[in-house]
């Protein structure tokens, strides 16, 4: 699906970069927990709309937000201040969020998002990820030190519609000093790039006149009808909505259109794969696996 074909311009106004990811944490971990909107309505005594507001961040209620929470089961006390502090910004479309819990709400807007695009010049995205993908050892390492309650998006199928996944070629190169890994990698990817179900997995060119993202993953998506770009760094997501999303959304669509030819991008997937398959037929017997534990 092309993010430029799913791309309207919303005459509402785009409300606050943090009211809107707060809003998607707070239905993340409501569905989580199989409640209806009427069942959390009743837990902090309030109408199914007003549930309905918070969580598609029209509403910024620090009160009902920490409610909610404990009613969640959500107790520890920096991730629940972390809300609270996101829900102190002034009303901006800019917002970082390092407090415990990020990489949950980060998860919760991708899984809310349609559509979805991720930009990346440095490690496959997660939910495209193989088993074993070696993520430790990546510069970045998108994780948080808290247990995890929002489950990432599902793994990427031939059926999934609405993500495109745009991956530059540098990413194609890197073994992460793990080559059999890298090589199912990329015979993952090269199955999606193939299928032609919906799912986008285009390779940008090295030579592509557009600067990649760095140092992090770029995501764009629609979430509850408003645009929001994130960027995922090694501990930290910063947010951007309404005006301010306007030159990411012009970066990652200078890259769509710098992409290779899907056809062309499966063939430099395979020609990745063989690369790292011969790689790994060349190491020591258990050199990647010291690789690892190192």
């Amino acid at each position: 699906m092309s993010t430029r074909s799913t791309y309207t311009r919303s005459k509402r106004e785009a409300p606050a970069a943090a009211t809107l990811v707060v809003g998607a944490y707070l239905r993340a971990l409501r569905l989580t927990q199989g409640l209806t909107e009427h069942e959390a309505g009743m837990a902090i005594r309030c109408s199914k709309s007003k549930i309905s507001r918070l969580e598609t961040g029209h509403l910024r209620r620090q009160v009902d937000a920490v409610g909610l929470l404990r009613h969640y089961g959500v107790e520890d006390f920096l991730t629940v201040r972390g809300v609270q502090d996101l829900l102190r910004e002034p009303r901006q479309h800019v917002v970082v969020d390092s407090t415990p819990g990020w990489l949950d709400r980060l998860r919760a807007c991708q899984g809310q998002a349609d559509p979805l695009s991720i930009y990346s010049a440095y490690a496959v995205p997660e939910i495209a990820r193989v088993p074993g993908y070696p993520v430790d050892h990546l510069a970045m390492v998108a994780q948080s030190a808290e247990l995890p309650r929002v489950p990432a998006r599902q793994p990427l199928s031939p059926l999934t519609g609405g993500v495109t996944v745009l991956l530059d070629e540098t990413v194609l190169m890197r073994s992460l000093g793990h080559p059999p890994v890298m090589a199912h990698q990329m015979a993952h990817l090269r199955d999606l790039a193939a299928s032609g179900d919906g799912l986008l997995v285009l390779v940008v060119p090295m030579q592509a006149a557009v600067l990649p993202p760095a140092p992090s993953l770029l995501y764009w998506m629609t979430v509850h009808g408003h645009e929001l770009v994130a960027q995922e760094g090694p501990s930290f997501a910063v947010y951007y909505t309404g005006s301010e999303v306007r030159p990411w959304r012009e970066r990652l669509w200078a890259a769509q259109a710098e992409a290779v030819p899907a056809m062309q991008g499966v063939w430099m997937l395979e020609r990745a794969r063989v690369q790292f398959e011969e790689l790994a037929a060349h190491l020591p017997t258990g050199a990647s696996s010291e690789r690892l534990a190192g």
